[in-house]
């Protein structure tokens, strides 16, 4: 009788595992969105979590957010259509539907320009004080890096002749550089200095913005590989969720985004000279 029970006990343990491993794979199974490493990771997880949530309800799912160690490597992921859902920065979401066939989803109703910010306790009146010093920005291959280069450019200052670069993984760290005394300026993003702990920000001023070719910040894109009505849906609660939550419209405040709005293949268009740039920076020419 003993035996009997042990054997009838071992066959519903063995009939449970394929149940047991259905689950681990739906626990796997979600939706990732994968953003530009314009910020740490922790902070973009930070500052996303509200969306995250919000989207984890409404789909009933797991959702995640991811990113790249830098520009570069969140690139090639996106060339493999590795991300589901992308916020990727102007360069790389022009190459993203371009090379890759993301479909358009949303871009921040404000554009995004580069801005000089300098530690507080330093004057400054002009771009030309700049000669002889170094200045921090974020990787070399972001859009905000290459109008920072245009903008010593139009002040006279050459890199590495009158001028030094340091390229820093992200806008945050070229902003400690100026904290820390180890350069004498940065050139972020005007919208992801808004992103940053106010502790940090609070130790910088902006001394100058450029006000040329302003562009959106990021671009919110979907992979081919999604079904279209599963894709139309995810925009829809992102767009709702930025439109109609307390939660969201108090993200899209803190970023300076003023709100989503809706976007096609004519708006992404206009960004091939930045898809361009960034494969220069890669070395792969256009």
């Amino acid at each position: 009788m003993l035996q009997l029970i042990q054997i009838r006990f071992l066959t519903a343990a063995l009939l449970m595992l394929p149940i047991a491993n259905i689950g681990a794979a739906e626990q796997k199974a979600g939706l990732e969105i994968g953003i530009a490493p314009f910020l740490p990771i922790k902070t973009l997880v930070q500052n996303y979590a509200p969306l995250r949530e919000y989207l984890q309800n409404r789909l009933n799912e797991p959702v995640t957010i991811v990113s790249a160690a830098d520009h570069k490597t969140y690139y090639q992921r996106i060339l493999k259509r590795e991300y589901p859902i992308i916020i990727a920065n102007t360069n790389a979401a022009y190459l993203a539907w371009f090379e890759s066939a993301y479909v358009p989803l949303l871009q921040p109703i404000n554009l995004t320009h580069p801005v000089l910010v300098v530690a507080n306790s330093r004057p400054f009146k002009q771009l030309n004080e700049l000669r002889d010093k170094t200045i921090a920005m974020s990787d070399a291959t972001a859009i905000v890096s290459m109008k920072g280069v245009e903008i010593l450019r139009e002040a006279g200052l050459e890199p590495g002749q009158n001028v030094s670069i340091v390229n820093t993984p992200n806008f945050s760290a070229a902003i400690n550089h100026v904290i820390t005394g180890e350069v004498a300026a940065a050139i972020v993003s005007d919208r992801a200095l808004l992103q940053i702990s106010p502790a940090v920000r609070e130790q910088v001023k902006t001394v100058y913005t450029w006000g040329k070719s302003a562009a959106p910040g990021v671009v919110y894109l979907g992979s081919p590989d999604m079904p279209r009505d599963r894709l139309e849906k995810i925009k829809n609660f992102i767009l709702e969720f930025a439109q109609t939550t307390p939660e969201g419209k108090k993200l899209m405040a803190d970023m300076g985004y003023g709100g989503l709005q809706t976007i096609g293949a004519d708006d992404l268009r206009p960004l091939a000279p930045y898809g361009a740039l960034l494969k220069k920076a890669l070395g792969k020419e256009p």
